[in-house]
This record gives structure tokens, sequence and C-alpha cells, in this order.
């Protein structure tokens, strides 16, 4: 599993952080996933005011499809208005974005269980529901057992059926902007019940290592007034409580883990590379650790503020400098380093 987490400053911009780590079975682990991916093809992009992301949690190959569809469907929708006389109409909400992606995931869903009905019972969900199925021949066959129905029963409402894991434990943040650049997030749910819920707070949290993301996240915005809520977030803080969650997600769920992958959104910029920006390589492990020695006592606010502004906003600095000052800040340079690699301390 993981945890992907995203966090409104104002209502111009925003953030989204998740952890790489992928468990193969129950023994191994891999440390490079691709969990928050652009579903807004790049023509698209550059033609509109378009930003939408996929931050997805479960099995892989479930949020590749549901991508995958998102994409063709807007390509096919940016295909058919380009060719109609009205081309100054906005393209696509970022609404219309949540609502292409809670149905191709519900698609995703009745496809992915039709096919494993199909291969231990030779009948799908349709099927079921209207009692019957036809075989090769054209004959009718009742679906009249009891036990049987209640196997099927069970895959479509994931009720003791462990082999529809894989389908229904999928959830997935999409967060963006339209051309009115206002920054949103919502999640959604593959579970029995099928949510698409926009975030009621400044806040939202997916994955295994939710529930402590969601205790970071929501001791910080309850301490926030209405006002600072609604449109005054510092970016800055937000980034380190950002950043907090997904460390407390990481240190309290064995399924997060490895480097973190930042996304940046700004909906008052009109060009694509700074609207959009990605953190996810030695900047994101060293904004990760500063905060993760903030809240150890080894550097003070001040400092950790400095050096998250400058590494994931400013960059004026390079990664060395900014690794060095980290260091040279510490109370206790060799008790920091052991505490970093994961000794006790």
């Amino acid at each position: 599993m993981t945890v992907v987490n995203a966090l409104i400053f104002s209502k111009y911009a925003g953030a989204m952080c998740c952890d790489e780590q992928t468990t193969i079975g129950d023994v191994r682990k891999m440390m490079s996933s691709d969990k928050i991916q652009k579903i807004v093809p790049t023509r698209i992009r550059e033609a509109t005011k378009l930003e939408a992301v996929y931050g997805g949690t479960g099995t892989t190959a479930i949020g590749d499809e549901i991508r995958k569809g998102i994409k063709e469907r807007l390509s096919k929708d940016f295909d058919s208005q380009r060719s109609h006389k009205d081309k100054h109409e906005m393209f696509k909400s970022i609404d219309d974005i949540f609502q292409m992606g809670y149905e191709e995931m519900t698609k995703v869903k009745h496809r992915h269980i039709n096919d494993i009905m199909s291969g231990y019972f030779n009948f799908d969900t349709k099927d079921y529901l209207q009692g019957f199925y036809k075989d090769e021949s054209g004959e009718r066959i009742d679906i009249a057992q009891k036990e049987l129905k209640e196997q099927a029963f069970d895959l479509i409402n994931w009720r003791n059926a462990s082999n529809v894991d894989s389908i229904f434990l999928n959830a997935a943040i999409i967060g963006g902007f339209d051309e009115s650049g206002e920054f949103k997030i919502c999640k959604m749910s593959i579970k029995t019940e099928m949510t698409l819920m926009k975030a009621s707070s400044i806040f939202e949290t997916v994955g295994s290592g939710s529930d402590s993301a969601q205790i970071i996240f929501s001791d910080y915005a309850s301490n926030k007034t209405l006002d600072e809520r609604r449109d005054h977030i510092d970016r800055v803080e937000g980034m380190i409580q950002l950043l907090r969650a997904t460390n407390g997600a990481a240190k309290y769920n064995m399924g997060v883990g490895g480097y973190f992958n930042i996304v940046l959104f700004d909906g008052k910029e009109d060009d694509p590379d700074k609207r959009f920006v990605e953190i996810f390589d030695s900047r994101s492990k060293l904004a990760s650790e500063i905060v993760l020695a903030f809240y150890h006592d080894f550097i003070n606010y001040d400092v950790a503020y400095e050096l998250i502004d400058e590494l994931i906003f400013k960059n004026t600095k390079s990664f060395e400098d900014l690794n060095t000052s980290f260091v040279n800040a510490s109370s206790d340079k060799s008790k920091m380093g052991r505490f970093l690699r994961g000794y006790k301390v």
C-alpha cells in the first residue's frame, strides 16, 4: 500500500506528496513506484490552462487503467471540441475531471469483477442480477443454486472474498485546477460504497498510511481559523506539515517508505512548467529529513522554514549548499547524522 497526501495552501495553490514504496505479495518491497501522475495530455496542457494529477493507492495496474481511461476520454473530447466552431468555450473544469475519474474507476471495477466471475462461474454481474445466463449454444441456464448465488454475491460486495482484494483496495486523490485557477482536491474510493468526495477541509489523504497522516493534518487544521483555512495557509508552513504527515505515515505504517514525490500547483501561473512542478529526487529526500530533524529538536523552526522555502519554492541555492547549511545548523551533528541513518539515539 502507500500514502498519498494533499494540502490546499490558498485558493490558487496547493501540493501533493506520496511515497514510492510498493509491496509485492507479503515479502518483497519495491522503491520505484510512480504514484502521482498527470492525467491531462501534454498537448491539452499546452493549449488550455488545465492541470490535474491522479495519486493512486492499491494495485498499480488498476490505477494505470483508470488514468489511461481519463486520458483517452480527454483526448477524444478535446479533438471533438477543436473541430467545433466555438473554440473559446472552456474545455473542461476540474469538477468535470473529478466526475470523469469516478466514472472510469467504476468501469474498471465492474470490468475486473466481471472477469473474475466469468472465470469462476461462466456468468457475469449482469447475468447474476437477471437470474440466468446463456451457454455457448444459446441455452438458458437459471442461476438458482443458493451456494452459488451466495458466492457470487460475496465477490460483487467484497464479503469474505480476499480474491478480489486487489480490486477493492484501491483509492485515489485527484488534484488540480482549470482556467479559473482554483486548486481543488477530491478523494475517490473503489470500495463497496464507491465514493467521490470533494475535500471538506484543507487536506485529504488515502492509503494504508492515511490513518497516521490524518491525525497530523487534523491537528494542524484545527488550530487554524476559518479565514486561514479558506485562503491563508503559508505555503512553507503548509509544506512542512505535508512532509510531516508523510513522514508520520512512513514511521507508523509498514507499507509506506522510500523517497517522496512532491507536486506543487500554482493556478496563477500561465506557463505549464511553472504552474505544475515535481520534486522527486535528492531534494525531496533532504526536505523530508529537514522536517524530521526539526520535529526531533536537532534544528529550530526558523532554520527549517528557511531551508524548506529555499529547497522547494525559491531554488536559488544548490543542493550541496543547502545540505551543508542543514548539517551546520544542527545542535548535534553527529547525533543527527546517526538518527537520520536509522540508529536509535
